[in-house]
């Protein structure tokens, strides 16, 4: 997103599980009547739950609402699964609703995820490193869905927590068309 189109608003930027991009909206938060929200709409490719089921609609335009609550936040959504053509027309397939409650925990309950996450974290740091090289670009981005019949994630998964930035750099590389 151009920065000074979005200057003073808050970025979602949505990732998959190999910290690959998915998406990303831009807003403002609002602030009215008691209530802390923010809204934006913004385009998407299918959820990784209907790559490989779907084939019926190619975009997903997301309606993302984030409210801030007393114990966390909620987080709604209001989606078309579109069919978008060549010349950029759409046509409604289907309209999805969600909605995500979340509530703020003990830490205690999280020293799980805690401890996997000192262990991988250098890992995971050298991943979101070079997308962030591949994103300083300033290009489309296009990768490959699998290569040699894998996914990017699977193969990044199979990374040891020690791996070297060089490991996880190919990997990627091998995925970028």
């Amino acid at each position: 997103l151009d920065k000074k189109a979005v200057k003073g608003q808050w970025t979602q930027k949505v990732y998959q599980v190999d910290d690959s991009p998915r998406y990303e909206g831009s807003s403002t938060w609002v602030h009215v009547d008691g209530k802390d929200y923010w809204a934006n709409i913004a385009d998407a490719p299918l959820p990784r739950r209907e790559q490989t089921i779907r084939n019926d609609y190619n975009v997903l335009k997301r309606r993302n609402i984030h409210e801030i609550t007393a114990t966390g936040w909620n987080h709604e959504q209001d989606n078309e699964k579109l069919i978008r053509d060549d010349s950029g027309k759409d046509v409604l397939l289907a309209q999805e609703k969600g909605m995500d409650v979340y509530t703020k925990v003990p830490d205690i309950k999280c020293i799980a995820g805690q401890k996997w996450w000192v262990a991988n974290n250098a890992l995971w740091k050298n991943v979101r490193d070079k997308w962030q090289t591949l994103f300083d670009r300033h290009k489309d981005l296009n990768l490959e869905a699998k290569v040699d019949r894998k996914a990017l994630y699977s193969l990044l998964f199979d990374l040891k927590p020690t791996a070297t930035k060089a490991e996880s750099d190919a990997i990627i590389d091998k995925f970028v068309k």
